[in-house]
């Protein structure tokens, strides 16, 4: 209930509610309770709030009183009209007790002021002075109800009257109490009846009347028509309320229409069924339903009437009408919504002529009353008058009309008579001695006498149906009862009219008919001959049940009431019998056995509704239906089932009821040896185990044949004695029929069929009857009627059986069934001529006769008749007759039974003859298609392709032959037509394969030299971009296929890369060579992903390209011509997207000359490549600056992704207050900006979040950008642990450093450049020196052999102590591991072989692969000598060459030494491998031809090489290096002559270092010996720390205040205390408040630079900012530059979140865990997220909303360090938020006492940012990596400006890395400057030098530069401190 109000302040609103309250006030109980509805909606009023509220009213003195009662006034709550509310009636109920405080009627008339109050003299005023001592709890506590707030006479005036007018003056004290009391009302208004009306202030009705009239002329009051119960009666009032608190109040009548009208121009047929109201009007229930229909109000609008239901049109299945059923529509389908409240002031009879009864010119004036009226009644004569219309005749009115009747009566001058008009019976009269007398008395005596000779008749008729046998079922009770009437006794005897005369002797004729009729059957057949004789009045319940009880009363008829009963289910049946049946008539009983019947179907079927079933079960069993449907409508319609072949089934199965079965057959017994016996026919049944189930579950399942088959469970059929042989009932036959024979009747769908198959593959169960599997209802009943029916109907056509006369009910399959035993066929296949359903009339044809006496003369029969339909010539559409008709006389007539006979003439009707007319395939009816092959397979078949054609009958090819036609004709021919005859020594030929498909493919043959064609990496990338595009595409096979990829593949190919010689063919194999092979991994994957992260291709080929180019060319082969050329397109886009092959080339190779080197330089950035440039820009639109927060909090969340916290919570709460469509735009923008990347997993989808980990993470771009610095993480975090130890130890004052790395070389930089460091070099004693002379191999310089040595140890050193010993400090551990002989300052260098061999080139290295291949056959090409493949099975790709080296060594150390000695046989040989034409060469390695051979190769791959090495080497050294040759015979004399073990004996042990005994020398050994050390002095200086705790604090305090944001209700008047406080001039007050207003006149922020050029005021303009930011009033935000938002627009720049606390996020963890907090989750959720949504996002319903933010370190960040100093400061930064309200207060003792068990939520008002979790804590790391990257790139960059840095930084928002530049600033790490320019005069030089000025807030990125201190590192590792984090936020 919040109130209306014209100012939005919550100080008016404060007044306004104690003005409302009139002049007795509100006490300050109440008051709170009425602003904590108007203010927070009902929840309690903060105590912050209520106290400011308390002091407002204190200072108000002028405008509220305070006053003292002497009895404390009752406390009531508000009250609320709208909980009156019945919902059983749908009106508002009187409560029993007044619901609000209605004080009494006092009126005061004191001067100006006037109102209503009882204690107005008693009251005692309060000075204000004692009340400003306490506290606004204090004062609700101590005074309570006893302490009244009371507004003064303007504000109450205020509060009355609209805004725009004034109350009059002649207003009387009434007027004003009567004014007063509606407005206290406020929405609830004041009603003018009932016990706790206005009536209670003004005791006369008429009193009331007046001031309302008079206050509502005055537009001061508005009123509605207002209906409520009181005491069970409807009490209708008018209710008065404001105008600005005007709230319809519809009754319910009017609701219920308009929902009506909603739901009936809702359905697409404008109608809705009476079954389905109460479905989608959930408030009615059936009996007011049944009211509402037959209303006056409803019946004007709306009409019941019966229509036909409406069909789907289908073209293949007959349209019949069916079953009329009743609806309700409007009665002018035109009608709007807004005519349904204007139709009770229309009038309808307007264009009628008054009638000559109500015209008042028949008057005398003179004439007596009696005499008059005696005039008027003859005048009438026959027709005579009523008393009304008497009345209105003679102008007199009803009572004196009444008296005059009732005179005239008792002086017998008048007659009365009773007729019937529509649903009324008017009584008239007529005057004595008339001819009216005579013809009335006439008309009296026929009724009398027709009323008299009602009577039925004695003897009962009975009905045909009472030989069939109808099962009990005892499961439904029964109560059957004589019909009692509860109805009002008439006052008088009741009139018989001739209406009602008529519908008695049509009773009595419907019950002579049929001896038991239902009511409902009676009322139709009523209304049915009544609508025959032109009445369109319909019979109600009410006067048929009077007519029904006084033919009761006369003992004319019986009736009875029937109450069915089953599962929960109640039916009621009234039943109208003869007088003769009683409730124990057998008539009777059997009647009560079908309806127990129909009732037991009904309900079972009911039950498999999908509205009965549970939600889960009905939501998807809808699905499946749906799919269904849609499966049905985008394939081909199934065939119809074989007609035959379901008629053989049945045939078969009645049969064998009827013969093959004894009737007095009992079960068999269940054991071993049966199950055995069956195991023979079913090996998979498990005896043993089947046996014990049944013995557990099925007992009562019993066996009746030996044999294991459809017919093992059946049991016999019934006796039937009174019934000649041969008949049965069909239903009993169908209560036996199994599930394995029930689908070879019935389809049925796949998810049924997925529930039967345990059954169904069970070898015993599947042939259990439907009812001992309890699947009865497997069918739809209707199916099964429908299929059961048209069964019967064929076989009774086809003369197999006839069928009774006698039926049950409404149920077709309810009759008795004659199986033929006589039958015979006509062998129709001699029949000459292609006809279409007729045989041919003038041939004879062979009879065969057939009789049945077992079943395998029932298989030969269906046999026969099966082959003889098949092969009979019939089916030709061509000879079928051409007759012009509709389209429904042109459909076959349905089938229907031949005839229906009696039981005894069966036996003679069977003689085997056949019915119809014969002229059918087999002799059977040609109505019945039987040869057509659909009836005789449950195949479905498709049509059969085209043939080829010649073009003079293209046109006849191209229209397929109907299906029928087609069947026949491959029926009649069989054998395929051969254009030429072979011989009899002809053999079949295989088919070709298919050559050259274009001139294109053909000249590529021409050009191919070679069998098999070369491919080069160009032409492999080129197929490999058509399969991404192929594959991006995903079109159907048939619309693209491989061929068109690869002929696209192959023109590009031809086109661009110049080759000639690939065919389309050789391109699809050599694709599918390359998917095979796995070549095409990764580029195909990664080049996809590029395609659909970038927006070109999104916006064109998204999921909706397929379906649109199909609705545009409809035509498959435009589709695929179109296709092409898009894929052309996407191919093209694509190439140019990936760097080509020559500058993968180019970025890597020096230029050759000048001109090479300026092309290079223009080229400097790719086209291809990627260019900085801004992501973001400042928003134009609200949905633009949405999407922006949004991208923040997704920000937020990648960069938590890794922790061990979950925010799934918080994410799903502010996720679920955007658009989908925001949603989707955020991802799709993040995922085109690279911000994100899906993590890609499989089968992950059942796997908790907790252990899969997040969805996406931040994308390897974003990592680059932050990682890859110069100035790495490790550094800072090496620096400040190196500066840590001068502070760990005191009184440390030097420290001697070894080996330093970057981080303690900066330190020392820096603490020397501040003079706090004293440095000494202190140089070894001993230095080592190598000795190159001693090396065996003297080549190259020795600085050359030292390095290589000591490369070569590098290699070989263990990496782990190799970096341990370059990264740690030097250690004293050197000594114990190498000791040196003190004289002895020289170490020779040991060089062996096989480091020669490192050096060697791969190409060199082959030799051995050849020496290894020796004897063996190769196959040497060029295309893998091109890509540099080893023709030998080459030894370097092993993991340990110098293994397979030295084996190779050992087994061919007699040949090696043939080579050293220069006897090894030399043998010619020449390798053509430079021509063009070779494709490959095959040789045997020999000793003779191993070393020319690997000189020519070597030599061509060096002549390969030659390119690349000009580049690598330079031009000289390459030219001197391509022709020579590797000397093998100097390095296999080393190789033979290497021992590993071999120690060198000429030189002294002495003379050489004593290394540790390893196989090799360590790196540690040589280098880590006697480092040179730096001695460290730390001087005298003043301590940094507090100075660096006071920047810490001063650095999170600016990431809070540029993080939160605080609801206020601020305004510049709050604001101007302030400024006056501090002095401010009006000038510069007015400044503010202009600038305040600028801001507030752009919704989405108004740009801080722009600020600067309008308000140009300098050093004022920063101030005026920030006073209106330390306000609250704007708010420094931003996107793309700094803006200013204020105060009333930021809601769209910040979210609303929580923080959980520990032991409540234990309770909810399931929660967390199940929350989607990904954009596509959200999005998908979000269609389905119900109202109460708000609800979900909170464990408890009880939550505090307070804002108190907990910024402690997430679990994720465990730093090793706990000082949170920067993060406590952010507590300080918060503020309570008033914008969101406290839950429901309680005491205070109670919330003390409550206050550490309940769980609370802190809802926080926050912008996002990177650093700031969605939890509103800070994420310590990533604000201190992004600190430190941007630091990095300042320092590496000194001098950029901040534009660059947000190029180099384009994932970070522009405003977020000027945040971090200000922090920077703070820090004093760096310095952000711009140039003055200098004022131009006339002595003004090129030569002046601009000034720098250190920038404001409001700067301009684009000339601002930043300027990098010295000492920046050290304060930023100060800031950071020691945090070493466990895991990476990337």
């Amino acid at each position: 209930m919040c109130a209306a109000h014209a100012d939005g302040s919550w100080i008016s609103a404060v007044f306004d509610e104690i003005a409302l309250e009139g002049l007795e006030g509100t006490t300050l109980p109440y008051l709170w309770s009425l602003l904590n509805i108007r203010l927070y909606g009902g929840k309690p009023l903060p105590d912050a709030l209520q106290q400011q509220i308390w002091l407002l009213l204190l200072r108000s003195t002028d405008k509220v009183k305070f006053y003292e009662l002497f009895v404390a006034r009752p406390w009531l709550p508000p009250y609320k009209r709208f909980n009156d509310q019945d919902e059983e009636s749908g009106l508002p109920v009187v409560p029993e007790s007044c619901p609000f405080l209605r004080p009494p009627y006092a009126p005061i008339q004191d001067g100006s002021i006037r109102g209503n109050c009882m204690d107005y003299k008693m009251r005692k005023a309060v000075n204000v002075s004692v009340l400003q001592e306490l506290t606004a709890a204090a004062a609700t506590e101590r005074y309570h109800q006893t302490l009244v707030v009371v507004a003064s006479q303007d504000e109450r005036t205020k509060a009355l009257k609209p805004p725009n007018m004034l109350l009059p003056r002649e207003m009387s004290v009434q007027h004003y109490i009567f004014l007063e009391s509606v407005g206290r009302a406020r929405y609830n208004g004041e009603t003018t009846r009932g016990p706790w009306s206005m009536t209670n202030y003004f005791k006369d009705p008429s009193l009331i009347f007046y001031l309302r009239n008079w206050l509502l002329k005055q537009h001061l009051i508005i009123c509605q028509q207002y209906t409520e119960r009181c005491n069970g009666r409807n009490l209708a009032s008018t209710l008065v309320m404001l105008p600005r608190f005007f709230r319809i109040y519809k009754n319910h009548l009017q609701c219920l229409m308009e929902k009506f009208y909603t739901e009936i121009k809702a359905s697409p047929n404008q109608y809705v069924p009476p079954g389905e109201i109460l479905d989608r009007i959930p408030d009615l229930n059936n009996s007011r339903m049944k009211k509402l229909l037959v209303s006056h109000n409803f019946r004007k609008i709306f009409e019941t009437t019966m229509v036909y239901p409406s069909q789907p049109a289908s073209s293949g299945a007959k349209q019949t009408k069916g079953r009329k059923i009743s609806v309700v529509r409007l009665r002018n389908p035109n009608m709007e919504f807004d005519e349904l409240s204007q139709m009770d002031n229309n009038d309808e009879r307007d264009d009628k002529e008054p009638d000559e009864l109500l015209s008042q010119r028949h008057a005398y004036v003179n004439m007596p009353i009696e005499l008059e009226c005696l005039r008027a009644i003859k005048r009438f004569g026959a027709r005579g008058m009523t008393t009304l219309e008497l009345g209105q005749y003679v102008s007199i009115n009803f009572q004196i009309a009444r008296s005059a009747i009732k005179h005239l009566l008792r002086k017998q001058m008048i007659k009365s008579y009773t007729e019937t008009v529509g649903k009324s019976r008017l009584t008239r009269f007529v005057v004595v001695g008339t001819e009216a007398e005579a013809y009335v008395m006439e008309k009296k005596e026929q009724l009398e006498k027709s009323v008299l000779q009602l009577q039925c008749q004695e003897q009962l008729n009975v009905p045909q149906n009472v030989d069939i046998v109808v099962n009990d079922l005892p499961n439904i009770k029964v109560n059957v009862r004589p019909m009692v009437f509860n109805m009002k006794p008439a006052k008088s005897a009741e009139k018989e009219t001739p209406q009602h005369v008529a519908r008695k002797i049509l009773i009595v004729q419907q019950i002579d008919k049929a001896c038991i009729i239902h009511t409902m059957d009676l009322a139709r057949s009523i209304m049915q001959s009544e609508k025959n004789i032109g009445s369109l009045e319909k019979i109600c319940r009410k006067s048929m049940f009077r007519l029904l009880e006084r033919m009761q009363h006369a003992r004319i008829l019986n009736l009875y009431e029937v109450t069915l009963e089953y599962e929960q289910r109640v039916r009621l049946y009234r039943l109208v019998t003869h007088p003769k049946i009683d409730i124990q008539h057998e008539q009777l009983q059997r009647e009560i056995l079908r309806l127990k019947n129909n009732f037991h179907l009904l309900t079972e079927e009911r039950q498999m509704r999908p509205s009965q079933l549970a939600g889960k079960d009905r939501r998807e069993l809808l699905a499946r239906k749906r799919l269904r449907m849609e499966r049905q409508q985008a394939e081909k319609p199934k065939p119809s089932a074989p007609k035959l072949l379901v008629a053989c089934t049945l045939h078969e199965f009645l049969f064998f009821l009827l013969c093959e079965q004894q009737r007095e057959q009992k079960p068999l017994e269940m054991n071993e040896e049966l199950l055995q016996h069956w195991q023979r026919t079913e090996p998979s049944l498990m005896t043993r185990e089947f046996l014990q189930e049944w013995q557990a579950e099925e007992s009562t399942v019993l066996p009746y044949t030996q044999e294991i088959s459809w017919r093992t469970f059946i049991p016999p059929l019934p006796s039937y004695s009174d019934k000649p042989a041969g008949w049965l009932y069909f239903v009993d036959a169908l209560e036996r029929m199994p599930l394995s024979l029930m689908l070879r009747i019935f389809r049925v769908e796949r998810d049924i069929m997925d529930k039967l198959r345990p059954q169904l593959q069970h070898p015993v169960r599947q042939h259990y009857l439907l009812s001992q599997l309890k699947l009865q209802h497997l069918i739809p009943r209707v199916s099964l009627q429908q299929r059961y029916l048209g069964t019967l109907r064929l076989l009774n056509n086809m003369g197999l059986l006839q069928v009774s006369e006698r039926q049950l009910g409404r149920d077709t399959l309810q009759r008795w069934v004659y199986l033929n035993r006589r039958t015979c066929l006509l062998d129709t296949t001699t029949s000459s001529g292609h006809n279409y359903k007729r045989i041919s009339p003038e041939r004879s044809y062979e009879k065969i006769t057939f009789e049945f006496g077992s079943r395998e003369q029932i298989a030969d029969y269906w046999a026969k008749l099966q082959h003889v339909c098949i092969y009979t010539k019939l089916g030709f559409l061509q000879h079928k007759e051409r007759k012009v008709v509709g389209r429904n006389e042109n459909r076959l007539p349905p089938l229907s039974f031949v005839r229906t006979v009696d039981f005894e003439e069966a036996l003679e009707l069977d003689n085997g003859s056949l019915p119809g007319d014969q002229q059918g395939a087999a002799g059977l009816s040609s109505s019945l298609f039987a040869h057509q092959f659909r009836h005789w397979s449950w195949v479905k078949r498709n049509s059969v392709a085209a043939t080829r054609s010649t073009a003079s009958n293209a046109r006849k090819a191209t229209a397929p032959f109907p299906v029928r036609k087609r069947l026949s004709l491959m029926r009649l021919k069989p054998v395929p037509r051969f254009s030429k005859i072979r011989g009899p020594n002809s053999m079949d030929v295989r088919k070709r394969k298919s050559g050259p498909r274009d001139d294109i493919d053909r000249d590529a043959l021409r050009n191919m030299r070679t069998l098999r064609v070369t491919w080069c990496p160009a032409e492999d990338r080129v197929l490999k971009m058509g399969r991404a595009v192929y594959l991006f595409i995903d079109a159907p096979l048939p619309a693209l296929a491989l061929y068109n990829v690869g002929t696209i593949c192959r023109d590009v190919i031809r086109r661009y890369l110049g080759i000639n010689n690939k065919t389309t063919q050789a391109c699809v194999r050599r694709l599918q060579f390359l998917i095979r092979m796995k070549r095409d991994q990764p580029d195909v994957r990664n080049w996809i992903y590029m395609m659909q992260a970038q927006p070109e291709f999104n916006a064109i080929y998204n999921e909706r390209f397929l379906p649109q180019l199909k609705l545009e060319y409809p035509a498959r082969s435009d589709q695929i011509e179109k296709l092409i050329i898009h894929f052309v397109i996407i191919l093209e886009k694509l190439h140019r997207m990936i760097i080509n092959e020559d500058f993968v080339y180019r970025q890597f190779l020096l230029p050759d000359n000048l001109e090479d080197y300026r092309n290079r330089f223009r080229e400097c950035i790719p086209p291809n490549g990627e260019q900085d440039s801004l992501l973001y820009a400042n928003p134009t639109t609200e949905t633009e600056l949405q999407i922006t927060v949004v991208l923040g909090v997704q920000h937020s969340i990648l960069c938590s992704a890794k922790d061990k916290t979950l925010f799934n919570l918080q994410a799903f709460e502010i996720y679920k207050h955007f658009s989908e469509d925001v949603l989707n735009a955020v991802f799709n923008k993040a995922r085109a900006d690279s911000l994100l990347v899906a993590v890609k997993r499989r089968n992950m989808q059942h796997v908790n979040r907790q252990v899969s980990g997040p969805g996406h993470l931040l994308s390897s771009k974003y990592k680059y950008r932050l990682v890859c610095q110069k100035y790495g993480y490790l550094l800072y975090d090496a620096y400040y642990a190196f500066e840590r130890r001068f502070h760990e130890q005191p009184g440390l004052t030097s420290l001697q450093l070894p080996s330093p790395n970057f981080a303690q070389l900066l330190l020392l930089g820096e603490w020397t450049t501040n003079n706090w460091l004293a440095l000494d070099l202190q140089l070894p004693a001993n230095i080592l020196n190598v000795d190159t002379s001693s090396m065996p191999v003297k080549s190259g310089s020795a600085t050359d052999r030292i390095l290589d040595h000591y490369s070569s140890i590098f290699d070989n050193a263990p990496q782990t102590e190799y970096a341990k010993r370059l990264e740690s400090v030097c250690s004293a551990r050197h000594a114990a591991r190498v000791r040196f002989h003190p004289a002895n300052l020289t170490y020779r260098v040991q060089c062996s072989v096989y480091n020669q061999l490192n050096k060697l080139p791969m190409r060199s290295m082959h030799f051995f692969c050849a020496l290894d291949a020796l004897g063996q056959s190769v196959n040497i090409s060029c295309a893998r000598l091109e890509h540099g493949e080893c023709p030998f099975g080459c030894i370097m790709r092993s993991g340990n060459y110098l293994n397979a080296i030295e084996r190779i060594i050992y087994e061919h150390r007699a040949l090696l030494r043939q080579l050293v000695a220069d006897a090894l046989p030399m043998v010619p040989l020449q390798l053509q491998l430079d021509s063009s034409t070779s494709s490959s060469t095959t040789l045997t390695v020999s000793t003779g031809n191993i070393i020319a051979l690997v000189q020519q190769l070597e030599a061509y791959w060096r002549q390969q090489q030659q390119p690349q090495e000009v580049k690598d080497l330079g031009k000289t050294l390459a030219d001197t290096t391509l022709y020579r040759i590797t000397n093998w015979h100097t390095l296999c004399n080393a190789l033979l002559n290497y021992e590993a073990g071999k120690e060198e004996t000429d030189r002294p042990q002495d003379y050489e270092p004593s290394l540790n005994k390893e196989e090799r020398a360590r790196a540690q050994d040589v280098f880590v010996v006697h480092l040179p050390t730096i001695r460290m002095k730390e001087l005298e200086h003043s301590q940094l720390q507090p100075k660096h705790d006071e920047r810490r604090k001063m650095v999170l305090d600016k990431v809070a205040k540029a993080t939160y944001w605080h609801y206020t209700d601020n305004s510049f008047e709050t604001l101007l205390p302030t400024l006056l406080e501090r002095n401010y001039e009006p000038s510069a007050i007015q400044h503010i408040k202009d600038i305040l207003e600028h801001v507030q006149q752009y919704p989405l922020g108004a740009d801080a630079v722009e600020l600067r050029r309008i308000f140009p005021l300098g050093q004022f303009l920063l101030e005026a900012l920030h006073e209106l930011e330390a306000h609250d009033l704007i708010k420094h935000v931003g996107v793309a530059s700094y803006m200013y938002v204020h105060k009333s627009h930021m809601r769209n720049w910040v979210v609303h979140t929580f923080h959980i606390k520990r032991l409540e996020r234990e309770r909810v963890q399931t929660l967390v865990a199940a929350s989607p907090a990904t954009l596509q989750a959200v999005a998908g959720q979000k269609r389905q997220l119900p109202d109460s949504d708000t609800q979900q996002a909170s464990p408890s319903k009880k939550v505090k909303l307070c804002f108190t933010p907990l910024m402690e370190p997430s679990s994720g960040d465990e730093a090793t360090d706990t000082d949170t100093d920067g993060e406590m400061a952010m507590f300080n930064c918060a503020r309570r938020s008033k914008r969101f309200k406290r839950a429901e207060g309680k005491s205070e003792s109670a919330v003390k006492s409550v206050g550490d068990t309940e769980a609370t939520r802190d809802v926080i008002a926050m912008r996002p940012q990177p650093w700031i979790r969605v939890n509103a804590s800070l994420n310590r790391r990533v604000l201190d990596r992004w600190m430190g990257a941007v630091l990095s790139e300042c320092i590496t960059r000194n001098g950029c400006t901040v534009h660059s840095l947000f190029l180099r930084f384009p994932h970070l928002l522009p405003v977020d890395t000027m945040l971090l530049l200000e922090l920077l600033c703070d820090l004093d790490c760096i310095k952000l400057v711009e140039l003055q320019v200098p004022t131009v005069h006339l002595e003004s030089s090129y030569d002046d030098e601009f000034q720098e000025e250190q920038v404001t807030v409001l700067y301009d990125p684009n000339c601002t530069y930043v300027k990098v201190h010295t000492d920046a590192i050290g304060h930023l590792t100060n800031f950071i401190g020691c945090k070493k984090y466990n895991s990476e936020f990337i």
